[in-house]
């Protein structure tokens, strides 16, 4: 469809009158110039570019919030192993779990978990503490799911408005009967712009959505190395 369009215009810019291609010519530089005014065009894309500026917005909410959520929750406190050693060895259980209780990460609950089940079965313990890992991990990925579906969605948004824009010059060069090389081109852009914008929301959640995971990846890794080295004390202290 764009490439009978472009045929279209590459005819009809073959009977130009050498003064207007002149007048011409100095206008594209004019504007090579100026640069391009891509807010107006933005604001002309129609419908669609409504739609694209919603999804951007979304994708600017989540991936604040989620980078706020998952940096307070991802905090790694190494000493708090030997903390807790050091209150088990003075025979300071409740210090060693309000310790963990009130401190708001990941690490810190999963371990207070464990704790709170002092002198059950190890199988227990360590069951428990990996379900709470689990917890833990699918809240931080809460709201990325979002991120993904915007990354599929916005590009197809910006090319259903490209379509709709160029089947829309289609049907006034049907109707009209001539090809007005200035009004077509001047459509075209336009439309276009939906097909740019979209792509340019859907990266923009995309490299979002995969930040995210990655470091929700890594923190699981230095995660279940806290709950190896919680369950090794543990089984220390039981002998």
């Amino acid at each position: 469809m764009l490439l009978s369009l472009l045929t279209l215009l590459q005819t009809a810019g073959t009977n130009v009158d050498p003064a207007a291609a002149a007048q011409q010519q100095q206008q594209a530089a004019k504007v090579a110039e100026e640069g391009i005014p891509m807010l107006s065009i933005m604001i002309k894309g129609g419908f669609v570019m409504g739609l694209l500026a919603v999804c951007l917005l979304l994708t600017i909410y989540f991936i604040i919030e989620r980078f706020i959520y998952i940096n307070q929750r991802s905090k790694i406190d190494f000493t708090m192993v030997n903390v807790i050693k050091d209150n088990l060895k003075e025979n300071r259980f409740d210090s060693a779990y309000q310790l963990c209780a009130r401190t708001n990460t990941a690490q810190a609950q999963m371990m207070a978990t464990g704790l709170n089940l002092l002198g059950a079965n190890l199988r227990e313990i360590e069951s428990a503490m990996e379900t709470r890992a689990n917890i833990e991990l699918s809240a931080m990925e809460g709201n990325l799911s979002y991120l993904s579906l915007i990354a599929r969605i916005a590009p197809m948004l910006g090319f259903v408005g490209t379509i709709w824009g160029v089947i829309n010059i289609f049907y006034t060069v049907a109707q009209v009967g001539g090809l007005e090389i200035g009004a077509i081109a001047d459509g075209l852009y336009i439309k276009l712009v939906t097909s740019f914008a979209g792509l340019l929301v859907g990266i923009i959640s995309f490299f979002g959505y995969q930040l995210f995971m990655r470091k929700i990846d890594k923190f699981a890794e230095r995660l279940q190395e806290q709950s190896l080295q919680l369950m090794e004390l543990l089984t220390k202290s039981n002998h």
